[in-house]
């Protein structure tokens, strides 16, 4: 079976972290069996660094939904995308393509949006240093 988990969360959350854990779950050790398709790839520099530009943040999601869309051509078993889809659109053509591909298509929210003391610790261990205002505005824009 042909399976797409679509992640959403919080930065902090543990999209990344709960991603991983899924394709070892699901494909074993075999990381021809999966993908993990994360726009946040896309903004680590030649050194290893994070660097976000929000500029590029528009560029850097096509390129994510390209990397998605081909490894659901080649047939992957197991895709997951690791964002933090706040909004339903920024995740619904990766939803549509995997169905028009043949794919099943789970929808994961990882991690407590709504609650205040979460967005707390997620705000303290998110690996971007994203701020609490920032993630509590994410959090009230959350659409379910």
């Amino acid at each position: 079976m042909k399976q797409v988990f679509i992640l959403r969360g919080l930065p902090g959350s543990g999209k990344s972290y709960y991603a991983q854990n899924l394709a070892d779950e699901l494909a074993g050790a075999d990381e021809s069996q999966y993908v993990i398709c994360s726009t946040d790839d896309y903004f680590i520099n030649d050194q290893g660094e994070y660097q976000f530009d929000k500029f590029k943040l528009p560029q850097y999601h096509n390129l994510n939904l390209a990397r998605f869309i081909n490894a659901l051509a080649q047939n992957i078993p197991l895709v997951i995308v690791d964002n933090t889809n706040i909004k339903k659109w920024e995740f619904i053509a990766y939803a549509q393509a995997a169905v028009a591909l043949g794919y099943q298509v789970k929808e994961v929210i990882v991690g407590e949006v709504k609650d205040k003391s979460m967005q707390h610790l997620y705000a303290k261990r998110n690996s971007h240093n994203i701020p609490l205002k920032t993630i509590s505005k994410m959090a009230y824009m959350f659409e379910w």
